[in-house]
């Protein structure tokens, strides 16, 4: 009698850091149709229980409303990567962003900006079951590519708005966000010089002075509780 073959250590961690990448990514994605579905699906997939924590925390914690005050256009943190490179044209860099995306086949979530956080976070997914599948294809060739533009992908765009993102949050009474952003953040490699938003990627023309998160409609902690 014969049995399947167990997967390899590395199949296993693509599809590990795969389902961690996509998870985080839904934690900053708008929670409207659909979103708590998936979410519940990950929860199969993730042997980590602090992520496994971290997706039971998102289904109570978060909201429409909760989202919009934080992350929408007039909300005080700022998710797109556009507002923290400031220092590289906003049509440069999503060039950039599209050329990543075309050559792997990525299309960015629907009404999510290609530079925006959540699209990011799956992107990296993406490429970890790229790197699934090139492992199960013992492809060599495949796996050396994908790895590389994975490393690059998150030294270029990743580390340098999950770390911002993450000092925003950093204790503003926000625990659920603010664990997603940690995770985010030490996942993407080592914390980048620190940047100041670009004053145009805020609504008035100025970020608030001390670059702190400003005011927050209310703590949500790691529990979901208000």
């Amino acid at each position: 009698m014969s049995s399947a073959a167990a997967p390899s250590p590395e199949l296993v961690h693509h599809m590990e850091a795969a389902a961690h990448w996509r998870l985080l990514g839904q934690v900053f994605s708008y929670p409207g149709s659909g979103w708590a579905g998936r979410i519940e699906l990950l929860i199969e997939c993730l042997r980590e229980e602090r992520y496994a924590e971290l997706a039971r925390a998102a289904l109570r914690g978060s909201s429409p409303e909760l989202w919009m005050r934080l992350f929408g256009p007039a909300g005080p943190v700022r998710t797109r990567a556009v507002a923290w490179l400031g220092g590289i044209q906003p049509g440069y860099l999503l060039a950039e962003l599209s050329a990543f995306y075309e050559a792997f086949g990525f299309e960015p979530p629907a009404g999510c900006a290609p530079d925006q956080l959540p699209a990011l976070l799956d992107f990296a997914a993406w490429l970890e079951l790229k790197l699934a599948y090139a492992c199960v294809q013992r492809d060599g060739e495949r796996v050396e590519v994908t790895q590389r533009a994975l490393k690059t992908f998150l030294e270029r765009f990743v580390a340098p708005l999950a770390w911002p993102v993450y000092r925003q949050l950093e204790g503003c009474g926000y625990g659920l966000f603010e664990e997603a952003a940690r995770l985010a953040a030490g996942q993407s490699g080592p914390e980048p010089e620190r940047q100041h938003p670009a004053p145009e990627a805020w609504p008035d023309g100025a970020p608030p002075e001390d670059g702190s998160c400003g005011a927050f409609p209310g703590p949500v902690d790691l529990k979901g509780q208000s």
